[in-house]
């Protein structure tokens, strides 16, 4: 009993400042006694954050740039310390770049929701106080040598196209360290890391870079509301009166007798409506584009028509397992019709260079637009869908990259891989990505390689 006591008295002890509160308390004051001079900007993490001062601290120099990050902290410890290393420093902007240790579970098991529920929490604080917010993605890191039984990088891809939508939602920025230092293979390339989790200085030189960026977009409020608004709302009727809303956006700076290539995307369930957005939210596709920068690198038109609630781009039963081509469903029909519409009016736009991607419902409608109009597209990437295998000679000679993850439990996988076997019967031109690990959200893995982005644009039709 006298063990116990003792124990238990100790522990207590030691965690009685448990998000390490007086870390900064000195400081802090310190700062409150000098009046702003300029633009104020803390910046609130963790070890990544902290070390920015220790590895390359020329770059705070001159700035009123406050470093607020504390090694190894999770969400929660810096939400209980928002208010005085963050709010009470008056800030014009807030820099918060967290998650990592979430991950690997310093302070105990923590899901998506509860890392992400922390960080909104956050981003809301600030907002509420009028300070301005970048919410900077999770670095990439392969594995941690600390906790060599965690997985981290497919929480970390979740964490960030949550992070992503959000900012866009709430014309938050968002910044994108993971795209630059992403290896390709689920890691932070070593030349800019002391290890698998950690920048070296040549890492945060990169990473100064991106963020004096977003800080000078932040102060001309050129926030995520700016990726929505290239993407102009419109309206297709047709003659009976039947309408379909959809989003267009186009290349800057079109130049005349200079041809472009047209993406055509086809959302899942989940951007059904009538409010000609949700399909741009749905899965992150806005942000897709927005990290692959679509329309600027590739100067592609991106066309996004939406289907009303309760409607379908195939009208079929997503569990079939043996799919019969029907009629053309109508949100299809008008489709083509609008697309048709648009080249028509668009004489900028390649013939030649028409895609289509999809996802979920959408990867049902990317196989049923390629098989109703096999000479049309010039290449298609049906993510998680299904097609008829009868008409499988028709796009025989269709550049396609199909993508499905193994553990989906939604649309079973099996429809991916009996339209890529009877197209390889014919071709060795299909390419077919099985994502391990992944339920009904491959598309994130879309949305992270660049590699997919630059096959499908490299495509042309003769």
């Amino acid at each position: 009993m006298f063990i116990f006591i003792v124990s238990s008295g100790f522990s207590q002890t030691i965690n009685t400042d448990w998000p390490n509160l007086s870390k900064y308390m000195n400081s802090n004051k310190k700062i409150l006694l000098n009046p702003k001079t300029d633009e104020r900007i803390v910046m609130m993490g963790n070890s990544i954050t902290e070390g920015w001062s220790n590895f390359y601290p020329e770059y705070f120099k001159d700035k009123d740039l406050i470093n607020r990050g504390i090694s190894g902290q999770t969400t929660p410890q810096m939400l209980i310390r928002f208010k005085p290393d963050v709010i009470d420093l008056n800030p014009d902007i807030v820099v918060i770049l967290a998650g990592i240790n979430d991950i690997a579970e310093n302070t105990g098991p923590s899901s998506i929701k509860m890392i992400t529920d922390n960080i909104t929490s956050m981003a809301k604080l600030a907002e509420s106080h009028n300070i301005k917010v970048i919410l900077s993605s999770v670095l990439p890191a392969y594995d941690f040598p600390w906790r060599p039984e965690i997985i981290p990088h497919y929480k970390i891809l979740k964490i960030n196209e949550f992070l992503q939508e959000y900012a866009i939602r709430n014309d938050h920025l968002y910044l994108d360290y993971f795209s630059t230092l992403h290896d390709g293979n689920n890691g932070l390339i070593k030349k800019y890391g002391i290890d698998p989790v950690h920048p070296n200085r040549d890492g945060y030189i990169v990473m100064s870079k991106l963020l004096d960026q977003a800080i000078e977009k932040s102060l001309l409020n050129k926030t995520s509301a700016y990726v929505i608004n290239r993407f102009e709302q419109k309206v297709f009727k047709k003659r009976n009166s039947e309408i379909l809303n959809y989003r267009l956006a186009e290349p800057m700076d079109i130049k005349q007798k200079k041809k472009y290539p047209l993406l055509v995307f086809l959302h899942g369930a989940d951007g059904r409506g009538n409010d000609n957005i949700q399909q741009l939210y749905d899965a992150n596709a806005i942000g897709a584009f927005s990290k692959q920068n679509i329309l600027n690198e590739y100067q592609s038109f991106i066309f996004v028509p939406q289907v009303p609630n309760d409607k379908r781009w195939v009208n079929t039963n997503w569990n079939t397992s043996n799919y019969k081509r029907d009629k053309i469903s109508n949100s299809m029909q008008l489709t083509f019709e609008a697309l048709d519409s648009i080249i028509k009016k668009n004489r900028s736009i390649d013939k030649k260079r028409v895609y289509i991607m999809g996802l979920s419902m959408g990867g049902w409608g990317t196989w049923d637009a390629i098989q109703r109009r096999p000479n049309f597209f010039a290449a298609a990437i049906p993510i998680c869908g299904g097609g008829d295998i009868s008409y499988a000679k028709d796009i025989s000679k269709m550049p396609i990259w199909a993508w499905h993850g193994e553990d989906d439990s939604v649309i079973n996988i099996e429809r991916s891989r009996e339209m890529v076997l009877a197209l390889n019967e014919m071709t060795n031109q299909t390419k077919f990505t099985e994502v391990e690990n992944r339920g009904h959200d491959s598309w994130i893995d879309v949305w992270n390689n660049k590699e997919v982005w630059k096959w499908l644009y490299d495509q042309k039709r003769n």
